[in-house]
């Protein structure tokens, strides 16, 4: 299966509003992520077939956004396991059942979570990617214990990808 993981875009400073959940992307987070996504579908990465976010607003925009440029087709759920401070096994079991009817997922959140996350699927204790905002990283899932989920890194293509 593939797993794409998407990091909220740029988001309005902390402060801005009455709590962290209530932050929204700004003007230029909204275009890098737009640019993003487009440059995933002009490379013809596979769309998801399926978009999870974290509750909040800014990752609610994020996955909007990301079906909207990238994955029309795309089924839309939200979960607390993609907040920034989830538990990893947490969100590989929400993978782990998803996987059942869907062979394309992406999941769209926070960090230090992704980054955590993403690690944990290369075998690793300790973050060894990460995730600018805008970010996404593509991997095929090779193992789809909840426990033990483990994969490889296809891509990791930075927000940057979308101006070049």
């Amino acid at each position: 299966m593939l797993l794409y993981l998407l990091r909220h875009g740029i988001a309005e400073d902390h402060g801005s509003r009455g709590s962290d959940e209530e932050r929204e992307l700004t003007d230029e987070g909204r275009e890098k992520t737009r640019a993003a996504m487009s440059a995933a579908k002009k490379m013809k990465l596979f769309p998801p077939e399926l978009v999870i976010s974290s509750p909040l607003i800014r990752a609610r925009q994020t996955s909007e956004i990301a079906i909207e440029s990238f994955a029309k087709e795309a089924k839309f759920e939200i979960s607390d396991a993609l907040k920034s401070m989830a538990d990893v096994m947490v969100t590989m079991s929400l993978v782990a059942m998803k996987a059942k009817d869907y062979s394309r997922i992406m999941l769209v959140g926070h960090e230090p979570h992704l980054s955590e996350f993403g690690s944990a699927v290369l075998g690793s204790l300790a973050p060894i990617i990460e995730m600018k905002k805008a970010a996404l990283a593509k991997f095929e899932i090779t193992r789809l214990d909840a426990t033990r989920m483990r994969g490889h890194l296809v891509a990791l293509l930075p927000p940057k990808i979308g101006s070049i």
